[in-house]
């Protein structure tokens, strides 16, 4: 059993005067012992308790030496006494403390110390004896006092202890599916403590209002990747602090576990998933990973490919009023053949052909109608044809969603096809956007200005519609003699032939690069939204 002075200086950080902590001395206690007159060495694997008056005047090792001292006398001032004193671990208590209490606190740290090693051997056992994640995840249970469930990165089930007498109904209704439903993953990522948490390597405590069972949440990882998660649930006793590290040990032996068994997937499904996943992860192994799930009878999608990634952080389970399967069976309805996996923070599928997505931003108004509702947001990547450039693919949708909450921001779905041009500007963030902006529509920006008109507008809207007079007008909510007007003092202003290809493209190129940059450097666009 191996106790260390930072866990002993939590213990007892409120019931001390003071604590100095030798960060150099790095030895972990096996026992504790009473500090008498007698004691001749200060070994530095014991932690001493007793009275200041106790120490004896010329003990071996008392310069390194780790105490929990009572003051019951003033300690000497003298230089030599402070030297040996600054290089001990050192606690400190009011002379009413009872020093048979503290020793009695002390040993009860080292007796749990004692159990939580017996049980983590049991768990090990199990482990080594090829048991399986049951008998680890019940051998956990039994040593934190509460429910254990293991989770996939999919949010699928993969063990749970005895959870009969499991009070919290949303987890009492995952574990019955085997699942966690899309509603709960949305709802658990808005979260301030798992986004905090996610990024730590350290167990973390999850609380939410829908609960009143705490949840302690270690992270499985096999190698860097993460794997799934261990989830103990605060339901039969509070969460403590020895339970974090008691749960990133139980989450060392399921990965363990999970990496002798091919990450415990045993169904077609199951290993697509994980193939989308790895891909996701890592490009380079692509081709091995592609040929290993054709051997194994998968079927992966083929022909003309793009990535869809759906943003959830917006949606709201509550706020939907339906139950808590309909956002999975909706994603189902809508993107049933991409077979959609939870990455990251969102929901990733790989779609074959032209089923989600048409180059043109006219789609399906069902689909248009059930992303604004529920406030989800879906990126999409150009066509592909080999498997092996998923994450190529996944990042260009990533920026399609980061591209169009800037420049469509009332678009839930945007395709990279369409920003593009903006992506390709964004390593000119920086720049001022008079330096892109066609000195035609400079002009127009001051006359506008200089007279209260609206001539640098009317021209993008006329050039956006093809030149088409009535098209423009009706956009404009103009009459066609008005707009013909405007075009008369556009041409009279900037004298450029909109006749030649050439002047249109760059005039057009130029309003949306300075629309996005303005937009990306906060400064709002004098352009309508292009």
């Amino acid at each position: 059993m191996n106790v260390t002075f930072e866990q002993i200086s939590r213990q007892f950080s409120k019931q001390a005067l003071h604590i100095q902590w030798n960060k150099a001395i790095t030895t972990a206690y096996s026992d504790t012992m009473l500090i008498t007159k007698s004691l001749t060495h200060f070994a530095p694997e014991f932690i001493y308790v007793g009275y200041r008056s106790g120490l004896p005047d010329h003990a071996e090792g008392l310069e390194q030496a780790s105490l929990m001292l009572i003051n019951d006398t003033v300690e000497p001032a003298s230089g030599q006494h402070q030297q040996i004193y600054s290089r001990q671990n050192r606690m400190e208590f009011g002379a009413g403390e009872d020093v048979f209490e503290l020793y009695n606190q002390i040993r009860g740290l080292f007796l749990e110390e004692a159990e939580r090693e017996q049980a983590k051997g049991r768990m090990l056992e199990a482990c080594v004896a090829g048991k399986g994640l049951d008998a680890i995840v019940c051998a956990a249970a039994e040593l934190m006092g509460n429910p254990v469930i293991i989770i996939d990165v999919s949010y699928k089930v993969l063990a749970s202890s005895d959870c009969s007498g499991v009070s919290d109904p949303i987890w009492s209704d995952n574990l019955h599916k085997g699942y966690c439903s899309y509603d709960f993953i949305a709802a658990v990522h808005q979260l301030k403590s798992v986004q905090t948490g996610i990024e730590s390597l350290e167990a973390y405590e999850v609380e939410c209002s829908g609960s009143r069972v705490t949840k302690l949440v270690a992270k499985i990882r096999i190698g860097s990747k993460p794997v799934g998660n261990v989830i103990v649930l605060g339901d039969t006793r509070p969460i403590e602090q020895k339970d974090h590290e008691l749960a990133g040990f139980t989450a060392g032996l399921v990965a363990a576990e999970l990496a002798k068994n091919s990450f415990y997937r045993n169904s077609s499904q199951a290993e697509y998933e994980e193939l989308i996943y790895e891909l996701l992860e890592n490009e380079e192994n692509g081709p091995v990973l592609i040929q290993e799930s054709l051997q194994s009878g998968v079927h992966l999608p083929k022909g003309r490919l793009s990535i869809l990634v759906l943003e959830l952080t917006g949606y709201e389970a509550s706020a939907s009023g339906k139950h808590t399967g309909y956002l999975r069976d909706q994603l189902h309805l809508h993107f049933g053949e991409e077979r959609l996996i939870f990455y990251h923070e969102y929901m990733v599928g790989v779609s074959e052909g032209d089923t989600a997505s048409s180059r043109s931003r006219e789609y399906d108004p069902s689909l248009r109608e059930f992303l604004v509702s529920h406030q989800l947001r879906l990126g999409i990547s150009r066509e592909f044809t080999d498997l092996t450039d998923c994450r190529k693919y996944y990042l260009q949708a990533l920026k399609a969603l980061e591209i169009g909450r800037i420049v469509w921001p009332a678009e839930p779905r945007v395709l990279y096809a369409d920003v593009q041009l903006y992506d390709l500007l964004s390593p000119h963030a920086q720049h001022d956007s008079r330096d892109v902006t066609h000195p035609a529509l400079t002009v127009l920006r001051e006359f506008d200005e200089k007279h209260h008109a609206d001539l640098y507008h009317t021209l993008y809207c006329y050039l956006k519609n093809n030149q088409q007079l009535q098209k423009t007008a009706d956009e404009l909510f103009v009459h066609r003699n008005t707009l013909r007007y405007r075009l008369r003092q556009i041409d009279e202003l900037i004298q450029l032939d909109l006749r030649q290809i050439d002047q249109v493209l760059r005039l057009y190129m130029s309003y949306q690069m300075t629309d996005y940059l303005e937009k990306l450097n906060g400064g709002g666009s004098r352009a309508s939204d292009i």
